[in-house]
């Protein structure tokens, strides 16, 4: 959906409007990260390992929402590559993750994104052609997804290494799993970007098609969770979410969410549970495909159910795929008198209810015990009790204040984070 999904954001997870996948609040989890590749207009490792890039026949392009220089794109020989110099920073032994945006021009032919030893027991992300698989190996094992990299529009894509399972995610959702291989681990060469390497076969081999991009290449070394996988798409798709909020009415509960942007977005389908685990339609939203500008959508549920109902956007893809927002709670009552958190402790997603005598627009806030501001958005509220969900995943855990700004005053709150 090309949606620079996800999670809405509210984050799933959070940028700037610029950003290649995703425009959220909410920061992508830093715990671990060794190396971030932006790909803006250059080759610099914004994470904090000491590493280096050096390039071989490949520009700067667009990226999933058209942003010029946001995206790096190769030539579709085995001269076009990116060669890492990463000071072993990347010869992972344990746990490790690696996500990026990916948007191929060909599935006719086999090609290789990332590769450190993939002929050596270290680890590859590839695309094998004969059978249409995207494909991960570690330890000279192999898990593959089938139709999983569409040509032509991009993908977020995660590897996830967890013990001896090793995992695929593309647009946030699971796709492979398996068991690692036994063979040893070595790292003979420098790790490559847009083909695979094996010296005893003659170095490059299998570059990517000419017109191919990867954009924000991140490296952790520890295995990222769903959530945190879920997080990361909006900063690897094409469609970017923003608000996404309900608000109690007489009759129902309304439901509102915006994009920032589309591509090849097909539908909403708006699901509810009465426990946040346990989810099941109720309705779907026709998108508008494909857009630059803001769109804005809605649902009105009329038969909520009494105390509190949880609801989340399951977000499809003209291709079939799909990928979920976040989750989002309301208490289907009219007591609510003043501004209510839930769960406290929170974990991943903080609730938050906020009565309002009429329609503005709020300033929400949050910071931490020294008064830092880790999370801040504007909020359009209604007349009535409004709900708004807060992504606090990435937080240290500890004790926060929420702040609600408008033209009266400020009202603080506290919750932990666990």
């Amino acid at each position: 959906m090309k949606l620079e999904k996800l999670l809405l954001s509210g984050g799933l997870f959070c940028l700037s409007l610029t950003q290649p996948f995703g425009a959220f609040t909410q920061p992508p989890p830093t715990t671990g990260l060794v190396g971030h590749f932006k790909f803006d207009g250059n080759l610099t490792n914004s994470g904090p390992a000491i590493m280096t890039a050096t390039s071989f026949s490949t520009t700067f392009s667009t990226n999933s929402v058209g942003v010029a220089n946001k995206a790096l794109m190769f030539g579709g020989s085995i001269a076009s590559y990116v060669s890492i110099t990463d000071n072993t920073n990347l010869d992972f032994s344990g746990d490790f993750s690696i996500a990026f945006g990916v948007y191929t021009t060909s599935i006719a032919v086999n090609h290789g994104y990332y590769d450190n030893g993939l002929n050596y027991g270290g680890c590859g992300i590839w695309f094998f052609a004969s059978d249409n698989t995207l494909r991960f190996n570690f330890k000279n094992a192999s898990i593959g997804a089938v139709a999983a990299l569409p040509a032509n529009q991009w993908k977020a894509v995660c590897a996830v290494r967890s013990g001896n399972t090793i995992k695929l995610y593309v647009s946030g959702v699971q796709v492979a799993t398996g068991t690692e291989g036994t063979s040893a681990i070595t790292y003979p060469n420098a790790p490559v970007l847009g083909q695979m390497y094996f010296a005893a076969g003659g170095g490059n081999y299998n570059p990517a098609p000419n017109g191919t991009k990867l954009d924000e290449m991140r490296f952790y070394n520890r295995a990222l969770s769903a959530a945190e996988i879920a997080l990361l798409v909006g900063y690897s798709l094409p469609l970017k979410m923003g608000d996404f909020t309900a608000v109690k009415k007489p009759t129902g509960i309304q439901l509102n969410w915006e994009t920032l942007s589309e591509q090849n977005t097909a539908y909403f389908e708006v699901q509810r549970s009465i426990d946040g685990t346990n989810f099941a339609p109720i309705g779907r939203v026709t998108a508008k495909g494909n857009s630059t500008i803001k769109q804005a959508y809605s649902y009105f549920d009329e038969k909520a159910d009494v105390g509190t109902n949880y609801y989340r956007l399951k977000l499809a893809d003209l291709d079939n795929t799909y990928t979920y927002s976040r989750t989002i709670a309301i208490k289907n009552n009219s007591q609510l008198v003043s501004i209510e958190l839930f769960p406290n402790p929170a974990s991943s997603l903080l609730q938050v209810q906020i009565p309002s005598q009429q329609k503005e627009t709020v300033n929400i806030l949050v910071t931490d015990a020294s008064g830092k501001t880790v999370y801040s958005n504007p909020v359009q509220l209604s007349q009535g009790n409004n709900a708004v969900s807060i992504p606090v995943i990435s937080l240290a855990n500890g004790l926060y204040y929420f702040i609600l700004e408008n033209k009266e005053g400020r009202q603080i709150k506290t919750f932990l984070k666990q």
